[in-house]
């Protein structure tokens, strides 16, 4: 998606998709999603059905992390639920090497946590940073959810999305 056009071409189609993904999380549903911005159903439908995926799959990852509920123990205090999911969902948001350091049990919830804070270093040893030139405006012709979301998950966690998807 996105080959041959220019730049000007790019940019269009990179605004649509992102109008239609907050279309989708407003809760429109792909016909009216399609009438709205001019695009087949079919398009719609499969934009949507990649940003829920991802969405899904992002999710199942911080689950895997703690159960919210219990929260997680932080100077001494104990985080709400709330504040619990949101140190999760960045840590999942941070990459596959902080996320697995977790999982494992090479870093504690408490110690990330203190990243998150940004009381700690960001990166621990072996965790690559983000490339900043991954979001070259040169390259957004290219960005679709239906074209960048399995890619980003296996970066992410080094393994394929629709193997994730079949075991939920």
């Amino acid at each position: 998606m996105g080959g041959g056009l220019t730049a000007a071409g790019r940019e269009r189609l990179e605004a649509v998709r992102i109008q239609a993904a907050e279309l989708f999380e407003r809760g429109v549903n792909a016909v009216e999603v399609a009438r709205r911005l001019r695009v087949s159903p079919k398009s719609a439908c499969g934009a949507g059905r990649a940003l829920e995926a991802f969405a899904l799959a992002y999710a199942s990852a911080a689950e895997s992390l703690a159960d919210f509920s219990e929260g997680v123990s932080v100077d001494g205090d104990v985080w709400s639920e709330d504040s619990t999911e949101d140190v999760c969902v960045w840590v999942v948001g941070q990459g596959y090497g902080l996320w697995n350091s977790v999982v494992v049990g090479e870093l504690r919830l408490e110690e990330v946590a203190q990243m998150y804070l940004g009381r700690a270093p960001l990166l621990p040893e072996g965790v690559a940073p983000w490339d900043g030139v991954v979001s070259d405006p040169e390259h957004r012709g290219y960005q679709s959810p239906g074209t960048i979301v399995h890619g980003v998950y296996r970066t992410r966690f080094a393994e394929e999305l629709h193997e994730r998807l079949e075991g939920m």
